[in-house]
């Protein structure tokens, strides 16, 4: 039997193969994807030259985003596809603390793309501080720091969304 050799980029590449491969998920409602155990959408992931892209759907369900956290390594290109069917009234405007994220959804203009450089824990939320939605970012050691950022945006008290 011959012996083959990798180099160290196809064993990068065949391990995350693996790890999408062996992911369980199923489609959920509004095209989201699942994981079935714990019935939060899983991020799609896609590696690229520039390193790993994690691609997640973001709606709005039961005063809420859903989903509610997304969680990623520091490094992580982030690619979040809000549907514009269910962010309506003030969640139409996704703001992310900490990285100077606020973009108006609407259809054909949908989708928030960043790298998660800074670790630690941010809130997600509309203009009206609404939402409940959360940026988990891992450092290189798979901790998050406990410090909260500050708010790069103006946050309301609440209100309606209708």
């Amino acid at each position: 039997m011959d012996k083959i050799t990798l180099g160290a980029g196809a064993a990068i590449v065949i391990a995350i193969a693996a790890m999408l491969v062996l992911t369980p998920t199923i489609t959920g409602v509004a095209g989201t994807v699942k994981t079935p155990a714990a019935g939060t959408p899983a991020p799609a992931a896609t590696a690229t030259a520039g390193g790993l892209v994690k691609t997640f759907n973001l709606g709005f369900e039961g005063n809420q985003y859903n989903p509610a956290e997304i969680r990623v390594k520091q490094g992580t290109t982030v690619r979040i596809v809000a549907d514009p069917a269910t962010l309506t009234g003030c969640m139409t405007t996704v703001n992310i603390d900490g990285y100077g994220i606020s973009k108006y959804i609407a259809g054909g203009d949908n989708v928030i793309q960043f790298v998660a450089d800074k670790a630690g824990t941010f809130p997600i939320h509309c203009n009206m501080g609404m939402g409940n939605g959360k940026l988990i970012v891992e450092d290189s050691s798979g901790t998050v720091p406990a410090q909260q950022q500050a708010s790069s945006v103006a946050r309301g008290q609440g209100g309606c969304c209708g």
